[in-house]
């Protein structure tokens, strides 16, 4: 579609993500919330899923976007 890939630190979930979850604080954020943004690459884990399976998997809601 002739979008370019911005390669500078604001790398966009794939499409299809539900939610990204950071494995380190153990929480999951909508891929458009601004927590994701200042998240480690490495802690980065994109989701496709429902909410209740993250959170039956141990993992809370962000308090910033409220998924």
């Amino acid at each position: 579609s002739g979008t370019s890939q911005n390669t500078q630190g604001s790398t966009t979930a794939p499409s299809g993500t539900d939610y990204v979850v950071n494995i380190n604080t153990r929480k999951f954020h909508y891929p458009r919330c601004s927590s994701v943004n200042k998240m480690k690459e490495s802690n980065k884990l994109y989701y496709t899923g429902t909410r209740d399976d993250l959170i039956s998997q141990g993992y809370d809601p962000c308090g910033n976007c409220h998924p």
